[in-house]
């Protein structure tokens, strides 16, 4: 009968021990949640110490927009300095919303880190073509055709389309024939191309839609017609043969023009 009592009392000592484990830890767990809590509710009101935007420069190493316009945009675009307001006030997909809505900003990416900076990471729209029309729009296109303000701070080196260039509208990368996609097609293919991109200072639409080319060295001009995609990029290759074959025995100042509007030749007309 004693050793069944003696089990007995081990079983409720065992009981009583394994309670007081069972809420010890339970005591922990909320210890450490209210520590966590307060952690988390000290850091939310904290405010932001610094503010660390970084540019990605241009293939130039250049930049068309500079640390302060991203300080101004969200100075602009919060009702207090980004310095005075608490982090619960801070929305980072807000503060990226905000950056990106700047004209030279294709991305922005931002963190706060646990020094309380604002990191911020702006990669730059990049400029593929200058729009300088007879119209009086003096503007960029980048490589996704979205159009761009003058820099104050920088030129890009890109060709121009002027002359009877066509008003801009805010879907004309939708439609193919649009004269403005053709003329973001047209500058791709230039660039992609070193020697074309080396050669082709300006585009110029005529009057009637013909577009022709103006090198960067020399005063000839280059007929190169009605943009038609695989055409258009024929007549080019064709330039290039002619550029690389013809002219170097004659010598480019002796003409005046090239033309390309016809099959299977280059036209070119002496001074």
């Amino acid at each position: 009968m004693a050793k069944k009592k003696t089990n007995k009392v081990t079983q409720v000592l065992f009981a009583i021990l394994g309670g007081i484990r069972a809420y010890g830890w339970l005591g922990v767990a909320i210890i450490v949640g209210v520590l966590a809590i307060s952690a988390i509710s000290s850091r939310e009101a904290s405010h932001v110490e610094t503010v660390a935007p970084i540019i990605m420069p241009l293939a130039e190493g250049e930049a068309l927009v500079t640390e302060k316009d991203l300080l101004d945009r969200l100075a602009a675009g919060f009702t207090k300095p980004m310095s005075e307001l608490s982090l619960s006030d801070i929305d980072i997909e807000r503060v990226e919303e905000v950056l990106e809505g700047q004209a030279f900003v294709a991305n922005a990416d931002a963190y706060i880190d646990d020094d309380l900076q604002l990191n911020i990471k702006v990669t730059q729209r990049v400029p593929l073509l200058r729009v300088m029309a007879e119209n009086g729009q003096d503007y960029y296109l980048d490589e996704d055709g979205v159009r761009m303000p003058l820099s104050s701070s920088y030129t890009a080196r890109v060709p121009v389309a002027s002359g009877n260039v066509v008003l801009w509208s805010d879907d004309f990368m939708d439609h193919d024939d649009n004269q403005l996609r053709q003329l973001v097609e047209l500058a791709h293919y230039l660039r992609q191309d070193d020697f074309l991109d080396a050669l082709v200072e300006q585009i110029y639409v005529k009057t009637n839609g013909e577009f022709v080319l103006a090198p960067k060295v020399g005063d000839q001009v280059i007929h190169l017609g009605r943009y038609k995609k695989e055409t258009t990029q024929e007549r080019l290759r064709r330039l290039k043969i002619f550029y690389r074959e013809g002219l170097p025995y004659e010598g480019w100042r002796k003409y005046k023009s090239f033309d390309l509007r016809f099959s299977d030749q280059v036209i070119a007309r002496k001074r």
